[in-house]
């Protein structure tokens, strides 16, 4: 995930670098302070944090399948998936699909505990949205309800 998005963990890096500098030399912490909020926080534990969570788990439950018998990952411009090869039946699918966005949402509920972070856990609870059919989980989902309902005569 990090290798996606490089050049935004980059520009968040030197930018909080060059704002720790002035902190140093100027003793104002202000501009360090804006970084942190504005990019560090959100571009590292807001996005690529949730998004490496939620993928990871994702291969972690898939390295549990003895039918999964290789797993690669696809980078696009606008994400990065993990696909597996092999066969599942409609429950582990369903379970594969459940289990990244359920991994972000169980971090995103104990960060919405009091005394936590509520902003940075709208990140993590935001991930409940891949669950929607149009998202490949969802679609992974549907799919695996779908097959689990067909009548018996549906089947062939």
């Amino acid at each position: 995930m990090a290798v996606q998005v490089w050049p935004l963990l980059a520009f968040a890096g030197v930018l909080l670098a060059a704002a720790l500098v002035w902190m140093a030399r100027s003793g104002d912490p202000v501009p360090a302070e804006m970084a942190w909020v504005l990019l560090v926080k959100p571009a590292t534990l807001g996005l690529v944090a949730p998004f490496a969570l939620h993928e990871s788990v994702h291969a972690l439950v898939l390295k549990r399948i003895r039918t999964v018998t290789h797993i690669s990952i696809e980078r696009t411009a606008w994400r990065t998936s993990v696909i597996p090869e092999g066969t599942m039946s409609a429950w582990q699918t369903a379970m594969v699909a459940l289990a990244g966005p359920s991994a972000c949402i169980a971090v995103g509920a104990l960060l919405w505990l009091p005394g936590l972070d509520r902003s940075l856990a709208w990140w993590y609870l935001a991930h409940i949205v891949f669950l929607l059919p149009f998202f490949g989980d969802g679609q992974a989902l549907w799919r695996s309800f779908r097959a689990t309902w067909r009548q018996p005569e549906d089947r062939s």
